[in-house]
């Protein structure tokens, strides 16, 4: 097969007169000799059936009929249907604007039919049922592939398989699929959901694209596989039509903005979820709760909200209630033990800096509900065991019926949504987000949501979601593995991932809670959790010195808040995650491809936190220059280094020609700006941040109510600039700035920062 694709490779690059003129010329005689060949094997150009549609063109291959259409201006869709005439599938996975009006023209060159765009070609040949993908340089991203073939599984259901073909010849890597693997690159996605695992139908490839598949179920969704020895990966989808959407991305940052555009961007959540969120099963009454809050707040340990498991609304769990529930059970109200005064309390506490956050279960425990919701056939079908009393959220009169049992606990002061144990299918999450979300516009209209999940699938970002990887034991290998699920979350599309700091099983060492908060500090969301067996994960009970040590991880992940809250922006702006793997920033190089033990916070700041247990590790820095953070030590890159770690500190580097900016300490989020902000500047090179401000609460920032700083560093002249710009003007952004510079000693230069403005930082 390997020959026969690189002939039709060939193929493909002189009948689409990809070539240059020059290079075309000089083997125009291999050229004439090819396409004669293929004109006697195979039906001329005049004898290529096509129709053209309002997004491609559409050709009969066999039983198939296969569309090559523009779905977004950095996204074709290649569709393929044994039932009917192909068209996009309506599927969550997209965004409104996919599949909308998009420039582009076809393209008809011998036989090959296709369309073209700004951002290259998608070609079909239909004499030998196979496709190519070309970048908008006329470059081949994917070589001639099949196009699929239906087949019938062992049940006798028809499935669609679809081959994309890889170039042999070079090391191909595959990322982006989720956390169904162990390891960032991978060799199969099987899409699914479970307990803490989101694995989605969606890829990068570094030979230059990305992929999202859809198929007629979006329970059912499509996987692929590949291997060493194959020169293609199998796409393989349930049912009898298929969507694959290919977009042509040179770079994961590419592919990370290409997928924003189809699938949707993420949302900017709340402020507050940046800050340290206290989860715990087993708050026992409300003097805990209170003694807790006490706690937090006369050690000065920084925290923004408190996560409440089944006791806030339950006297019990439901683990053990009949499929016909029970009479008394509340499944929307509150338990008197912890919250004889709900309003009033949340109102106490949220003063106090902290919020709730309540869990949810997908499905009820009154009789009489289960009742009510069986009779009108809202009930999950052919549920078992405790999901026999699951709530169908797809269904929209099911949604609508939910979201008015919320309002009343929305407008008691609950701030957002602990989603749990909602694998039962792979969209349940979504559409039980969707109701959460309607829930908000209704009652509390102009709040943001941000709930917490333990899967998700492409299109729940679009809500403002949070995922958690589920209930993970308390072990130094959970914690190792944890940033490889997060940083494969992010390249899956999930931009704000989290983990039960400490583990959710088990018993935590001093050292392990210790390590794992300091890696936490660098997650998109740091939250602790444990079931109710254990100790739970308050940092004042595992001694003075994990105290400390953790009282310092998070007053440097509330520095940090100005950073990450940008970040966000970004990520809405481009789709770029706020974790990133090193891969992302040195593609070239082969040390990171596969290395999660330590990763990016943006472009600049590289962390490697202690994974296992003493005070020695390993870190590799990448080609560049490299400073230790808030330090002016500098330290070559291309190399491994060993390095002790005391139990108080976290290994963190900065690249040369990063700013970053910092705030006070802080107790908790509502404090902000608490003082200056500290600007710090890691010179050697040219450097550029926007620190991106607004109210943090509301949906007002959609509507342009923001304030972007854009600040400029000019190495060579020592000149930093910025620029203001968006009306935003509320109580919480900074008006005054620090700027620190990193050589040969740090430098302080105070300013205002109420307009735009400029200094010259001397040596």
């Amino acid at each position: 097969m390997k020959h026969k694709a690189i002939i039709r490779t060939l193929t493909v690059f002189l009948g689409t007169t990809v070539l240059k003129p020059s290079t075309a010329s000089s083997i125009r005689w291999l050229a004439a000799l090819v396409i004669l060949s293929l004109t006697i094997a195979h039906p001329t150009s005049a004898q290529t059936n096509f129709k053209r549609t309002d997004h491609g063109v559409v050709v009969k291959i066999g039983r198939a009929e296969v569309e090559a259409a523009a779905a977004t201006p950095s996204a074709f869709r290649l569709s393929v249907s044994y039932n009917g005439k192909p068209q996009a599938h309506r599927s969550i996975f997209l965004a409104d604007s996919a599949n909308q009006s998009v420039p582009w023209r076809m393209v008809h060159e011998g036989n090959l039919v296709g369309v073209k765009t700004s951002s290259g070609e998608l070609l079909i040949d239909p004499a030998n049922a196979e496709w190519t993908l070309h970048d908008n340089k006329g470059g081949i991203i994917i070589p001639l592939s099949k196009i699929g073939e239906e087949t019938n599984d062992d049940m006798g259901k028809p499935h669609v398989i679809l081959e994309a073909g890889l170039d042999i010849d070079k090391p191909n890597a595959v990322y982006g699929s989720g956390n169904g693997g162990s390891s960032l690159e991978l060799k199969q996605g099987r899409s699914r959901v479970g307990n803490g695992v989101a694995a989605v139908p969606h890829y990068w490839v570094n030979s230059g694209y990305a992929a999202l598949a859809v198929g007629s179920d979006d329970n059912a969704p499509a996987s692929w596989s590949t291997s060493d020895e194959q020169d293609h990966l199998t796409w393989n989808f349930p049912g009898s039509s298929a969507d694959i959407y290919l977009m042509p991305a040179a770079t994961l940052y590419d592919a990370a903005t290409a997928y924003a555009k189809l699938s949707g961007p993420p949302t900017v959540p709340p402020r507050w979820t940046f800050g340290y969120l206290q989860s715990r099963w087993g708050w026992q009454d409300r003097a805990y709760i209170e003694d807790a809050l006490k706690q937090f707040i006369d050690r000065k340990l920084p925290v923004d909200a408190f996560i409440f498991d089944f006791e806030w609304y339950a006297k019990q769990p439901d683990y053990q209630l009949a499929p016909e529930g029970e009479t008394n059970f509340s499944d929307f109200g509150w338990n008197a033990a912890l919250f004889p005064d709900p309003a009033a309390q949340l109102a106490s506490y949220k003063a106090q800096g902290v919020h709730f956050v309540g869990i949810r279960k997908p499905r009820l425990g009154n009789s009489e509900t289960l009742q009510m919701i069986r009779a009108k056939g809202w009930n999950m079908p052919q549920g078992r065991g405790f999901d026999a009393r699951s709530l169908d959220f797809q269904n929209p009169d099911a949604r609508a019926w939910y979201a008015q049992h919320l309002g009343p606990l929305l407008n008691t002061g609950i701030d957002g949504w602990w989603d749990d144990e909602g694998e039962l299918t792979f969209t349940t999450y979504y559409y039980w987000n969707q109701a959460q979300f309607d829930a908000l516009a209704q009652f509390r209209p102009g709040a943001r949501l941000w709930t917490i999940d333990r899967a998700f699938q492409p299109g729940l970002q679009r809500f403002g979601a949070a995922a958690w990887t589920g209930d993970i034991q308390s072990t130094w290998a959970a914690l190792a593995k944890t940033p490889t699920d997060l940083l494969n979350w992010s390249l899956a599309g999930m931009s704000y991932g989290a983990c039960d700091i400490g583990g959710f099983q088990g018993t935590d060492t001093p050292e392990l809670l210790t390590r794992w908060m300091e890696a936490g500090a660098f997650f998109p969301v740091m939250r602790s959790h444990s079931t109710h067996r254990v100790q739970p994960r308050f940092p004042w009970l595992y001694g003075s010195d994990a105290e400390a040590a953790i009282r310092k991880a998070l007053e440097l992940r509330y520095r940090l808040i100005p950073m990450y809250y940008s970040l966000a922006h970004e990520a809405r702006q481009t789709g770029a995650p706020l974790m990133r793997p090193l891969i992302m920033e040195f593609p070239g190089d082969t040390n990171v491809a596969n290395l999660s033990s330590q990763w990016l916070i943006g472009r600049g700041l590289m962390v490697a936190p202690m994974l296992s247990s003493g005070t020695n590790r390993t870190v590799y820095l990448p080609d560049d220059t490299w400073y230790l953070f808030d330090s002016s030590t500098k330290l070559s890159g291309n190399r491994s280094m060993d390095i002790t770690v005391a139990l108080d500190e976290i290994a963190a580097y900065v690249r040369a020609g990063t700013i970053l900016p910092l705030a006070p300490a802080l107790q908790h989020t509502d404090q902000l700006p608490g003082g200056p902000l500290e600007l710090q500047i890691y010179p050697g090179k040219d450097a550029s941040f926007t620190l991106v401000e607004d109210d943090g609460l509301t949906t007002a920032y959609l509507k342009g109510q923001v304030r972007r700083t854009t600040f400029t560093w000019n190495d060579a002249r020592r000149r930093l600039s910025w620029r203001i710009e968006g009306p935003y003007a509320g109580k919480d952004i900074f008006t005054n700035m620090k700027a620190k510079v990193f050589d040969p000693q740090p430098k302080l230069v105070d300013s205002p920062l109420a307009s735009n403005g400029h200094l010259i930082i001397p040596n």
